[in-house]
């Protein structure tokens, strides 16, 4: 009896209304499609995370677990995707000339993508102007040293940085998911068995490329089972959201104007920009193009994981968009290290401003040259970097001779805000791909008109 007066039935009640919805997801996902599919992941998470709110979300700890889980097998995936997919491509092509050609053209692309960012992001400040001068920093002063210390700690040398990029320990890179490192050590591979194949014969290295092409079919057929359990994933974690968000409602009032610029700026960049680079320079109907990567973006909102997020953009990019998979497989990629404009871009560039006016500070046009300018140069130099958006935006703070302090004020809404920089991370990468495909002549715009691949059902063809 006393067991009874100790089971939390709330909980219980709410682990239990999330899994009736995913009985009711899985018998309607069969009639409305996978886009439609999403929406309703995110309209019944957003409704479960609202009803059940509590202070520290303890009514919705489990299904928070069952979310969690997803991001972990995902995050798992990402190394081995990378891997076999760059070795599988590269050694098929046998063509340095156009390995070079795609990095050059992706890094091109994603630092454009992340100038745009950085312009919005100042123009926002100033065309809004919602926020004036105000007390919101009065207790800055306050803020222990410890804390300010552990903030500036996060930081490290440009040089370092840079160093951090390269692999050191092949195994470390991997279990890391340090990016830039895996893509690097999987093109030195790829160079050498061209190199090999083609002095002393293919026959030297043919075993290589069976084992490759083989592992790569393992882990995709993996890939594929966990991407059809995207939409449970989706609600359980729009649920944990949700109730963070109404649980903390009073703080979020405080800062209501900041968020919503945040968001207004990310998916003005994440469409508008976006969609105007896809229309001009790849040549795609932008509308089209954001229904066939929406289940990337739904991902990315939900997990606020760009690297996370990467397989499911692989897929979608190759198997809907058309993107050729050598260039998918190198530029989605180097999206979630390289520009990231959601998380070193936006929100670093909003939360400088919002100091400056808070503060009163008289800032001239000199000052937010340099703020962009240093700005772009961390979005390169922070790349790999865990915890990205918090390491961009003390570095920019320092970089400027404004106070730590303030960054550690506005921490609160971190997490709110990384929902839609992700997307917008993650929707950049994906439209660099797509430019790349275009520019190479590498797009298939049979697979992009195909109006059944929109609901990304049919994934037989992966990668």
């Amino acid at each position: 009896m006393q067991f009874l007066f100790n089971v939390n039935w709330i909980a219980l009640t709410a682990l239990t209304v999330v899994l009736m919805a995913f009985v009711l997801i899985k018998f309607l996902s069969k009639k409305i499609g996978w886009t439609l599919t999403i929406l309703l992941s995110l309209a019944i998470g957003a409704a479960v995370g609202v009803t059940f709110a509590s202070e520290d979300n303890s009514y919705i700890v489990a299904v928070g677990v069952i979310g969690d889980v997803y991001v972990r097998v995902i995050t798992a995936l990402v190394a081995p995707v990378i891997s076999v997919s760059i070795i599988s491509g590269f050694i098929s092509v046998k063509d340095t000339a156009s390995v070079k050609s795609i990095g050059m053209r992706s890094v091109f692309w994603l630092l454009l993508s992340a100038a745009g960012a950085i312009v919005l992001s100042i123009g926002a400040g100033f065309i809004f102007k919602l926020w004036g001068r105000s007390s919101f920093f009065e207790g800055i002063s306050g803020i222990d040293g410890s804390t300010v210390s552990s903030y500036e700690n996060l930081k490290k040398p440009f040089s370092q940085v840079i160093l951090n990029l390269f692999p050191s320990n092949v195994v470390g890179d991997i279990s890391a998911n340090n990016v830039v490192a895996i893509i690097i050590t999987a093109v030195a591979i790829s160079f050498a068995y061209i190199s090999i194949a083609g002095r002393k014969g293919e026959d030297r290295v043919v075993t290589f490329k069976k084992l490759v092409e083989a592992v790569k079919e393992i882990v995709f057929r993996i890939l594929k089972s966990v991407i059809k359990l995207t939409p449970y994933a989706v609600l359980c974690l729009t649920a944990v959201s949700a109730g963070a968000i109404a649980s903390d409602a009073e703080v979020l009032l405080q800062l209501a104007v900041l968020v919503g610029v945040i968001y207004a700026v990310s998916f003005i960049h994440a469409y508008i920009f976006n969609g105007a680079l896809i229309k001009f320079f790849a040549k795609l109907n932008p509308l089209k193009f954001f229904k066939k990567t929406f289940q990337a973006q739904a991902t990315a909102f939900t997990t606020q994981s760009s690297i996370g997020t990467l397989p499911v953009t692989i897929d979608s990019l190759k198997n809907r968009v058309g993107a050729d998979g050598e260039i998918t497989n190198f530029t989605a990629p180097l999206g979630t290290t390289v520009g990231m404009p959601g998380c070193t871009c936006v929100w670093p560039v909003l939360l400088v401003m919002f100091f400056v006016n808070a503060a009163g500070l008289e800032w001239r046009a000199g000052d937010y040259i340099l703020l962009a300018v240093v700005t772009l140069l961390l979005s390169v130099g922070s790349a790999g970097v865990p915890g990205i958006a918090i390491v961009s935006s003390v570095a920019v703070f320092g970089a400027l001779g404004l106070p730590v302090s303030a960054v550690v004020l506005l921490m609160p809404i971190n997490t709110v805000s990384d929902m839609a920089r992700t997307l917008n991370n993650v929707t950049t990468a994906a439209t660099a791909t797509a430019i790349v495909a275009r520019r190479e002549n590498r797009l298939n715009d049979e697979i992009f008109e195909n109006e059944n691949n929109l609901t990304g059902e049919k994934t037989d063809a992966t990668i």
